[in-house]
């Protein structure tokens, strides 16, 4: 296809077209000779890219070259598809070798184990910080990207994360996840509030300010607004806040629970547990939490709803079979289907974007753990192990990525989990408890 980059020859875990327009983005950078552009690395299954990421060149602010590497490494070996050159030394000896000469050594970075090099020039002025990369295939010996990139200069991680996320782009064919937050809850300062975070952990802001309880955090699609449940004395209501802003508006204050706000792939519908009638059960409600209309008909407890990536389908917590677990159903009501059949107590399912995997908290051996469940199949696979309890999944928009919250020495942090290597990396850090983690859109 003229014009567009192939890169069907990358084959990583999962099998996807790789073509991209990498030509466009070499021709408003600058790059010279830019027209079709074809990666030749040979990957098998499941294998990784390696990638040679050298300090980049320059200084000022507040921000140094070994900040702005250690934001790169994180976001490219937690992508799932690259690893980077752990010698350091050598690759800033290469680096320092390339410098004096004018020139980019290929067979030396190479000789290094580099597939992909990382390349750039930033500078930090009072306001905005400035970037400007280029990235190499080595094999191949010529560059496949150069981009420029600029923010406010307190939002400098951002411009790294853009980076990141471009590289994910160019070499995986998926959206990255490094410019995503992670809502959640935590009682640092004595009251559950909820809270906001970079999707690595930092930046994290408190977004809830009245000191009233508030717990169960729900992006909106717009990545602008959380719903989530407040208490005001003994009673309850869905509210909904700005992540700006902080305004906080009441979404419901029905009689009785107002809980598990789920909101729409679209945002124009809310799923959610009321018991406005007397028993526990899912309604559909508005956007603005007006016209509920009850999906679910029983003496059983139904809660926990959330939406499939396409709107049709909710997914819910039901005893009705004699203990909690996991249904679905029509999102306009109707017989529901059981998807769970092992495991005494099943909750908190999270619906991955790809639509194809349920992520819920699973009772085993008398242990919470993180299990995914296929919605055809129904098969089930467990993710997590030990002795500590792990609860509430949420999945991040790659289908990859899961963060949950575990407690361990009577404490409660959030891990990150890439659900092919199962190798948790915990997210937070201090006083307090963090707890119901959301990942945004």
């Amino acid at each position: 296809m003229k014009g567009r980059a192939k890169l069907g020859s990358i084959r990583l875990r999962r099998a996807v077209p790789y073509v991209l327009s990498v030509a466009m983005l070499l021709a408003a950078s600058g790059v010279a000779g830019a027209k079709d552009v074809y990666l030749n690395i040979e990957k098998g299954f499941g294998e990784k890219i390696t990638v040679a990421l050298p300090l980049f060149e320059g200084a000022g602010g507040m921000v140094d070259a070994s900040n702005i590497r250690d934001v790169l490494i994180f976001d490219i070996s937690n992508s799932g598809h690259f690893s980077v050159i752990e010698n350091l030394g050598f690759v800033d000896e290469t680096e320092a070798e390339d410098r004096a000469t004018g020139s980019v050594a290929f067979p030396e970075w190479i000789a290094l184990g580099g597939e992909i090099l990382v390349k750039g020039v930033f500078e930090t002025g009072l306001s905005e910080f400035n970037l400007e990369a280029m990235v190499y295939d080595l094999g191949q010996g010529k560059a496949i990207l150069g981009r420029k990139y600029s923010g406010e200069a307190g939002q400098w991680r951002d411009v790294v994360h853009s980076l990141s996320n471009d590289i994910v782009a160019l070499i995986a064919g998926e959206h990255g996840i490094a410019l995503t937050k992670i809502a959640f809850v935590s009682n640092v300062t004595g009251t559950k509030q909820v809270y906001v975070m970079d999707y690595d952990g930092e930046n994290r802001r408190r977004i809830t300010r009245d000191d009233l309880m508030a717990i169960y955090p729900e992006w909106f699609p717009d990545g602008k607004r959380l719903a989530y449940t407040r208490y005001r004395g003994q009673r309850q209501e869905a509210c909904v806040v700005s992540v700006t802003s902080g305004v906080v508006q009441r979404l419901t204050f029905f009689p009785g629970l107002n809980a598990f706000v789920a909101v729409s792939p679209h945002g124009r519908d809310l799923a959610m547990s009321l018991s406005r009638d007397g028993n526990t059960e899912i309604y559909r409600l508005t956007g603005e939490g007006t016209d509920p209309r009850r999906l679910t008909f029983g003496r059983s407890t139904e809660s926990s709803p959330c939406w499939s990536p396409d709107g049709r389908r909710i997914a819910f917590v039901s005893d009705r079979s004699g203990s909690p677990q996991i249904y679905v159903m029509n999102s306009t009501g109707g017989t529901a289907e059981r998807l769970t059949y092992t495991g005494g107590y099943n909750t908190s399912p999270d619906w991955s974007r790809e639509g194809g995997l349920i992520a819920y908290t699973s009772q085993v051996d008398g242990v919470f753990q993180i299990c995914t469940v296929d919605v055809e199949t129904k098969e089930v696979v467990r993710l997590t192990t030990g002795w500590e309890n792990k609860e509430d999944p949420s999945w991040a928009p790659d289908g990859r990525h899961l963060v949950y919250s575990m407690q361990s020495g009577g404490k409660s942090n959030l891990y990150m989990l890439d659900i092919y290597e199962l190798e948790p990396l915990r997210l937070t850090s201090g006083g307090g408890d963090y707890l119901s983690p959301a990942w945004s859109f």
